[in-house]
This record gives C-alpha cells, structure tokens and sequence, in this order.
C-alpha cells in the first residue's frame, strides 16, 4: 500500500486508513514505536499490558472492609 505524507505542523505524517485500524484496534490513543531500518522504517504498536487480577481472597478482604467501613450507610439507604 502506497501513502503519501502529509504537513503536520513542521512534521510529516500519514494516515492510517479505517479498515486497517479496525484490524489492528487502533485508534487515536494507540501509541507507536518507530524504529529506522536500512531500507525504511519499522512501526509496532504498543499494546498495555492487562491489569493485574485480584485474588478471590484480595476481592473477599476488600468486601470485607468496605462492609465494616459503609455497612451502616447501606442498610440506611436501602431503606
């Protein structure tokens, strides 16, 4: 696939057409890696890591103090 570059300020860039970013589930918040090869440039996306999990007993001992902590607000307000 061909692109031509485009003025950006006082850089040039490209855009990525909406099928390819669909592919890649790219969108405007998507960081990339560019990295100079011999024979042009390399470009990765960046993916974030998915957030840790709790542990069922981390998720049991936060219920637990939430419950300490609001349990009397909540019986309250379900009223």
């Amino acid at each position: 696939m061909k692109k031509n570059l485009t003025a950006i300020g006082s850089s040039l860039g490209f855009i990525i057409d909406k099928p390819i970013a669909e592919l890649y589930q790219l969108d405007r918040n998507t960081v990339v890696e560019v990295t100079p090869k011999e024979d042009g440039l390399n470009i990765r996306f960046i993916r974030d890591k998915a957030p840790a999990r709790a542990s069922d007993d981390e998720v049991l001992k936060s219920a637990g103090d939430i419950n300490k902590r609001y349990g009397k607000m909540m019986k309250n307000l379900a009223k």
